[in-house]
Order: structure tokens, then C-alpha cells, then sequence
């Protein structure tokens, strides 16, 4: 119950397609090696990534998006295949257009962001708490050390509607359980235990952007 109304409060406060800033905090485990041995990742389970999508929109027809991006292509009529996602949206048809569930378990919930490529100042600025406190530049080096590579392929949806890497359109899902902030013009949503001021001036200079 708890989720629903959490997804029925950023559904009736925020317009769809309007440019907006997500923050969102959660381990970073997933996204480093885990390494073996002597050589075991000494940051697993320590280090929590503040991440902040600014310029992303919400509320946005990914299949829709796509068939749209493949006509500007001159691949009129061209359809995504949809069903081998590993993620649908949610059953509540108005909460579909903003929210995900994963198609196996339908356990977990994500929001769905779609970077505003019309934005020029669409970026995700991600920073880096190790212990609990952010981490130095020393330390940032270090647990970047252990990262694995950003994958950039192409999604075999949009490769086969004939989108190149030139259009490609940035999808992302951040589980509903890591947002701590969604902010758009004047309205601002933030999770209960957090601050804005907190969340959103800025941060250690130690951080890493990319558009």
C-alpha cells in the first residue's frame, strides 16, 4: 500500500514530458567487480552511489518513442518488440505510463525515465559515499578502479527498427525503493527521513558526469 500511494503522489504531482531532476541513492555493488581471492573488491557493500538525472522526463511512451524515432529514420511502420522485455508496466493502466514492475516476479517497482535529448543539460551526475561519508579523491579513485565498463550497446529492440547509435533513445529504471528526490520547476517530492537541502546543492567535487 505504502508503494501505491508513493506512485499515485509523483503521478498527480508531476506532468509527463516535462524536463525534470530525479535523485537517487543505492549500492553500488551491482555496478563494480566483485573480484576473487587475494584480489577480492574491498568496497562491496560499502559504498552508495548518489545519482542525479537532470533534464530527464517521466511519464513517457517508451514504444511510442521508438516508433517515432524510427520514422524520423524513414523506417515508417516499424514496431518494437515489447514482449521480451524483462520488465511491463504496471497493471493500473494510469500508473503504467510512468511505472514498471519486472515481468517475472512483479515484486519490484521502477519509475521510468527517458533522457531529454532536445536538453542540452541532460546529464547524470553520479557521486560517491564510502562508509557512510563522501568519499575523497583518493578514495573515489580507488572504487572507480573496481567499476565495471558502462555498457553502451545498442538495445536489439532498437537495432532491429532500424534506430542507430546516432538516435538512440536512453531509457532508464530506477527502482522505486533507491528515489529520494524528484524535483520538476517548482514541485519537489521528496522521500520521507530526507531534506532537499541536502539532496540537491551540490556535492564533493569528487564526482563523475556524463551527458
Amino acid at each position: 500500500m505504502e508503494k501505491q500511494k508513493m506512485m499515485s503522489e509523483i503521478r498527480s504531482m508531476f506532468v509527463s514530458g516535462a524536463a525534470s531532476t530525479i535523485v537517487v541513492n543505492r549500492s553500488a555493488d551491482n555496478d563494480m567487480r566483485k573480484g576473487r581471492g587475494a584480489n577480492r573488491n574491498p568496497f562491496l557493500g560499502r559504498v552508495m552511489l548518489h545519482k542525479t538525472y537532470s533534464g530527464y522526463v517521466m511519464g513517457t511512451d517508451y514504444a511510442n518513442s521508438l516508433r517515432n524515432t524510427a520514422e524520423r529514420m524513414g523506417n515508417e511502420g516499424a514496431e518494437p518488440n515489447l514482449k521480451k522485455n524483462w520488465h511491463e508496466p504496471v497493471a493500473d493502466k494510469k500508473l503504467g505510463e510512468w511505472f514498471s514492475t519486472d515481468r517475472k516476479t512483479h515484486s519490484k517497482l521502477y519509475l521510468k525515465l527517458q533522457r531529454n535529448n532536445k536538453q542540452v543539460a541532460c546529464k547524470v551526475t553520479t557521486e560517491y559515499y564510502l562508509d557512510g561519508k563522501p568519499a575523497t579523491e583518493g578514495e573515489t579513485y580507488l572504487i572507480k578502479s573496481w567499476l565495471k565498463e558502462d555498457d553502451n550497446t545498442m538495445s536489439s529492440t532498437q537495432t532491429e527498427m532500424g534506430i542507430d547509435a546516432a538516435h538512440k533513445q536512453h531509457f532508464i529504471l530506477p527502482t522505486l525503493d533507491t528515489i529520494t528526490c524528484i524535483k520538476q520547476g517548482d514541485k519537489v517530492w521528496l522521500r520521507q527521513g530526507f531534506s532537499l537541502t541536502e539532496l540537491m546543492v551540490e556535492q564533493p567535487v569528487y564526482t563523475t558526469s556524463r551527458g
